[in-house]
């Protein structure tokens, strides 16, 4: 049974069970030569013959962007083996550029070290200034809190005296009019 025969029973058997030809016959038309899609009981039958599978080691000279033709030629390598082949080789470039990284971060670190301690001396500078600002402030306001103290202190003794000699002066004026009683001329009950 030819390819072209196998091709037609399979499209025949997949429109008999899903009702509809099979959509991707140009994808297959592609397809059927590469050797991923190369039956796997010939693949055995080929290792156990002492070939690999794959065209018994014929490899393709041809330019890297050609797409393969034979049944025989080798898969493409394989997207975990490309990235693990990339990352070998980014490594050993890499470990240039890593130290180069690690050289301007640490030159970046001590710069931003050196940054923070002028900051801070600065910020230490302006506290000091504020602490000196509120000593003299509250220095201040204990000399005016002292001075308005006295002031308060001289009010309450002026107002002392004055209230002193203004009881005086009544006592003074009470014992004239008490003296200027003529008592003959007052009644009993008021001599007492």
């Amino acid at each position: 049974m030819s390819d072209a025969d196998k091709t037609t029973h399979a499209a025949a058997n997949f429109a008999s069970i899903h009702k509809h030809p099979f959509p991707y016959m140009h994808c297959w038309d592609i397809m059927k030569d590469e050797p991923k899609w190369q039956d796997p009981k010939s693949r055995a039958f080929a290792n156990s013959a002492g070939g690999d599978g794959f065209g018994e080691g014929r490899i393709n000279i041809g330019d890297d962007n050609s797409v393969p033709t034979e049944s025989g030629e080798k898969r493409p390598m394989g997207r975990d083996r490309a990235k693990a082949l990339k990352k070998k080789a980014n490594s050993d470039a890499g470990s240039a550029s890593s130290s180069e990284y690690a050289w301007k971060m640490q030159e970046l670190s001590l710069q931003k070290i050196s940054i923070l301690q002028e900051e801070s001396v600065k910020k230490n500078d302006r506290f000091q200034q504020l602490v000196c600002i509120d000593e003299k402030r509250y220095e201040e306001m204990r000399s005016h809190n002292q001075a308005l103290f006295l002031l308060e202190q001289e009010k309450v003794q002026i107002m002392r005296e004055k209230h002193d000699s203004e009881q005086a002066e009544k006592e003074k004026q009470e014992d004239e009019r008490i003296l200027a009683i003529d008592l003959q001329a007052v009644t009993p009950a008021q001599r007492v």
